[in-house]
């Protein structure tokens, strides 16, 4: 072979070899992008996954899914821990980590800030903060760095949770066997991914709130009613106060009669022994009332328990019969025999009853040319419903007031607060039931209101 051939083969054989050289990293470099293709249509397919769970979940089962979110991620990326903290200032919201084996967990960033220094006010400034060693992180950072060496952190990144407001929370991950990094294509994914895990702490942040603003509404309910009932009572002060004197007074004459009796020389044991009964009678006449009042006066929770509607309107008759007798107002009871059990609180549907009676007395303060006289009757009202009608011979309600009385702080009377009837339409309410007024035929009005059967008598 000459010289000219030599040199052609040796170009053929460079020729050649650059050749395979360019083909094999051609080849190399097309896996890699494929690689890297698949890696971000996995990633993509997992958060569109994570984002559609953490949108459906119901509000109960927020914790778990966030969990379960959370170690698919951290199984995806590899690493060893990951927290997802919620922040709520001074306190511990929703908090779910995970640490593989033998892993110490990793401290909340955002309330263990007294290690953390740094990292928190980086995350809660709305910045992220990563490294691939601890010697990354600035000089400012020096306690940081020695908690993360002490929890044996190689590498860390955490990225703060907003749903276009304030910061929720903090999303953390942590490589502890080998050094990892970021870069800015990962944690822009990833920021996607925060995006989905804010939206689930925003809303059950906002189920959480509407919950507690029910709960404060019930609780001011319930202290509305009670100042009403305390309210109706104070109408009867001196009535209830004479009631309760009559009583007392008998007790105190019989004892003094009494000991006038053991003083003599010969007592006289039978006229005694008749006194003692007397005072004994008194006596329970006087703690009944006492009791009555003690009933209406409770400011116990609302209990929801099988009643006697019959009992109920019995009761508030005991309450008000001497004041009725006072105010020279004859008081009809026509209960209706064989009713079924109605579902209540006993305390508030008096308190209702015990409204529409003061309404009706209110009504009849005035001459009107007709008798005074008030009927308090309960009847059936269909297969499913019973009724408690109050009718008064007053002066009947002026229509355009009809629709409007009910209304908080709407009141007829010159000296009214425009709030009996309005508690007592919402304890109906609250019953299922419904209270109406209307005009009498002979002058006067009647309030009546409707309650459900107990669901256990329905026929």
């Amino acid at each position: 072979m000459g010289p000219t051939s030599a040199v052609v083969a040796i170009v053929v054989i460079l020729v050649e070899t650059s050749l395979v050289v360019w083909l094999l990293f051609h080849r190399a470099r097309g896996g890699r992008a494929q690689r890297l293709l698949e890696g971000r249509l996995r990633f993509e397919a997992l958060l569109a996954e994570l984002s559609a769970k953490l949108i459906h979940v119901d509000a109960g089962d927020l914790d778990a899914a966030l969990e379960g979110a959370l170690q698919q991620m951290i199984a995806f990326l590899g690493v060893d821990r990951g927290n997802l903290d919620e922040y709520v200032a001074a306190a511990s919201g929703i908090r779910v980590s995970y640490a593989g084996p033998g892993i110490a967990e990793l401290p909340s960033i955002l309330l263990a800030h007294e290690q953390f220094p740094w990292t928190a006010a980086t995350v809660r400034g709305g910045g992220v903060v990563r490294f691939s060693r601890a010697a990354e992180l600035p000089a400012e950072a020096k306690t940081d760095r020695e908690s993360y060496a002490r929890l044996g952190t190689r590498s860390h990144l955490s990225i703060p949770l907003r749903a276009g407001g304030p910061m929720l929370g903090v999303l953390s991950f942590d490589s502890v066997r080998d050094d990892r990094t970021w870069p800015d294509e990962l944690v822009d994914r990833l920021r996607l991914l925060s995006e989905a895990f804010a939206s689930a702490l925003e809303r059950k942040r906002m189920e959480l709130s509407l919950a507690e603003r029910l709960r404060e509404t019930a609780r001011l309910r319930h202290e509305l009613t009670h100042i009403g009932r305390v309210s109706a009572l104070g109408e009867l002060t001196a009535s209830l106060a004479h009631e309760l004197n009559q009583p007392l007074t008998a007790i105190l004459n019989n004892a003094q009669v009494a000991q006038r009796f053991l003083g003599t020389d010969v007592p006289n044991l039978p006229e005694v022994r008749e006194i003692l009964n007397d005072i004994v009678a008194d006596d329970r006449r006087a703690t009944e009332v006492i009791r009555r009042l003690r009933g209406l006066l409770r400011k116990d929770p609302p209990e929801q328990v099988p009643l006697d509607i019959n009992d109920v309107v019995s009761a508030v008759a005991d309450v008000i019969r001497h004041d009725m007798g006072v105010r020279n107002v004859p008081m009809t009871l026509q209960p209706a025999s064989g009713l079924p059990m109605v579902r209540g609180d006993r305390v508030q549907l008096q308190q209702v009853v015990l409204n529409m009676v003061l309404n009706g007395l209110e009504a009849m303060r005035e001459p009107n040319g007709r008798d005074p006289a008030l009927v308090i009757r309960t009847s059936r009202a269909g297969p499913s419903s019973v009724s408690v009608a109050v009718e008064d011979s007053g002066t009947g309600v002026e229509m355009r007031d009809i629709d409007r009385l009910f209304e908080s702080l709407y009141t007829t009377k010159v000296d009214g607060l425009g709030m009996g009837l309005a508690i007592a339409r919402a304890i109906v309410d609250a019953h299922g039931g419904r209270l109406q007024a209307s005009n009498n035929a002979a002058g006067g009005a009647t309030f009546e209101f409707t309650l459900p059967v107990d669901v256990e008598q329905r026929s």
